[in-house]
């Protein structure tokens, strides 16, 4: 058995466990299984990938290792965007003509495929993508930022873009798993976003399922895509429909809604054989200081904000983690709309240095050691540190501690153990048994 802890400028140092004494009590028990992880990944936005042209092939090798090899983070998942977003240098889309029949991935094979090749050749990954927004054409607002919505009769059209984004990228030897229909279907945003009640997603995602099966695919249908404060009445909005069971996979959901984490296992009890991948979340350096965003980027504060959304989300049935952007530059950028967010790694271009920040060794603690087939096992936690415990496909015991407070202690009973857990002030803890 070893401990791995994790604190503000001490990453990944082992420290020893020691004997059982009176302290609060945390149970793993190995035989009580729930759901099965399917991974952590990121996303290949434009920015990301825009960042991952500008640095050198030793700078791109060492991205690569430190987020997909097995040392690294061991990403085996990653996110697409279908058509720009508000992590673009710029609006693009894949079609001039109304009826789609131009459709090219120009934009994409400039810019996003070298990232991506070379993260997939590391780990061959699952794909999953989305998009912010139809063509401006399709659109009531002629825009393809700032809401809107789907045009009536453009409903088929935009199925048939989205399906044919998915048959190109097949031909380019990437094939997309999965497909959310829209991301945050209920904002309004200055950047990329489009507005869709339950029925008419559902509406939408009932014609590209149809496409789909036109042409014998089996890409995945994810709903929602938004935050887990409204997932429940989104999902029985679904529901209304007969066809809803047959044609839902499950539901994305990202984490701007500080912390409606029980809205999760709700849904999953409502609907037990769907899943629910957690698709996207970041720090939102404005949000921090508009003043001077930068200066609000790499802190250990930041970094357990993943730790807390990761672990309470694995406890209400999450089965996999997708950050948000792989690679931003020191700014938090680029972004067409100047919404600065933080990466696990940045780069500053006029030091022509990559910053590792405190989440990317957070977040090591969890895609590191937590394998895909892992089952997430059952966990009896008397004290007030965060945790979650999952089995490996090696019978492998994982369990990870996030101190939120000051430095203190706790008894962990695991594989008929009882061991002393010393916890630093704000940090993060894994023990492997």
């Amino acid at each position: 058995m070893k401990q791995i802890t994790s604190k503000f400028n001490d990453y990944f140092k082992e420290y020893k466990l020691k004997s059982s004494e009176e302290t609060p009590l945390i149970k793993v028990d190995e035989t009580v299984f729930f759901q099965t992880h399917l991974g952590f990944g990121g996303a290949f936005t434009d920015a990301a990938c825009s960042i991952f042209l500008m640095l050198d092939e030793k700078q791109k090798d060492e991205v690569i290792k430190a987020y997909f090899s097995l040392e690294g983070l061991n990403y085996n998942l990653g996110r697409m965007t279908i058509g720009s977003c508000d992590f673009s240098r710029f609006e693009y889309d894949y079609i001039k003509d109304y009826n789609g029949e131009d459709f090219a991935l120009n934009h994409d094979k400039e810019y996003i495929f070298e990232f991506l090749k070379r993260a997939n050749k590391e780990n061959k990954l699952t794909l999953m993508a989305s998009s912010w927004s139809a063509p401006k054409m399709y659109k009531t607002n002629f825009d393809k930022c700032h809401g809107g919505y789907l045009k009536k009769e453009c409903y088929s059209l935009y199925a048939k873009y989205m399906v044919n984004y998915i048959k190109h990228m097949s031909k380019e030897g990437f094939d997309i798993t999965y497909l959310t229909i829209q991301n945050e279907p209920e904002a309004v945003q200055t950047w990329e976003s489009c507005i869709f009640t339950p029925q008419e997603e559902f509406a939408l995602a009932k014609c590209i399922y149809k496409e789909l099966k036109t042409y014998s695919l089996d890409t995945k249908l994810l709903l929602w895509d938004h935050n887990r404060d409204s997932i429940v009445n989104r999902v029985k909005g679904y529901y209304e429909d007969k066809d809803a069971e047959e044609i839902i996979y499950g539901f994305a959901y990202h984490w701007y809604d500080n912390g409606f984490y029980d809205n999760l296992t709700i849904v999953h009890n409502m609907c037990p054989n769907k899943h629910l991948f957690f698709t996207e979340g970041c720090i939102e350096l404005l949000n921090l200081n508009k003043d001077d965003p930068k200066s609000a980027s790499g802190t250990m504060q930041n970094a357990l904000r993943y730790a807390k959304n990761y672990i309470m989300d694995s406890l209400n049935y999450s089965e996999a983690f997708i950050d948000w952007n792989l690679l931003l530059n020191e700014h938090g950028g680029p972004n067409h709309v100047g919404n600065y967010c933080e990466a696990l790694i940045m780069f500053d271009k006029d030091l022509n240095k990559l910053i590792y920040n405190p989440s990317y060794y957070v977040v090591k603690h969890f895609a590191h050691f937590i394998k895909k087939g892992a089952k997430r096992i059952k966990i009896e936690n008397e004290s007030d540190i965060l945790a979650t415990s999952y089995l490996n496909p090696n019978n492998e015991v994982v369990v990870i501690l996030s101190n939120e407070k000051e430095a203190t202690s706790l008894t962990l009973e695991i594989k008929n153990q009882k061991v002393l857990v010393e916890l630093p002030a704000y940090s993060i803890t894994t023990i492997i048994c």
